[in-house]
């Protein structure tokens, strides 16, 4: 089973893993790329200015899929 700690990694750790600038992956999230509660979710769902986290399986399979 996989283990859910690693499943959910940071912008910063993301964006080091696909080799982009985190303000690209923050570009691509906004630009529709990535769906809210699949690819990302709020570290904080009570905070407006909540961290956002990534599945880092969903996001990579996402980036090899066209």
């Amino acid at each position: 089973m996989e283990s859910q700690t690693a499943l959910w990694i940071s912008t910063r750790r993301m964006a080091e893993l696909l080799g982009v600038h985190r303000v690209t992956l923050q570009r691509m999230k906004s630009g529709g790329y990535f769906k809210a509660g699949h690819h990302f979710r709020k570290a904080n769902p009570l905070s407006a200015r909540s961290n956002t986290l990534w599945n880092s399986q969903r996001v990579l399979l996402r980036i090899d899929t066209p």
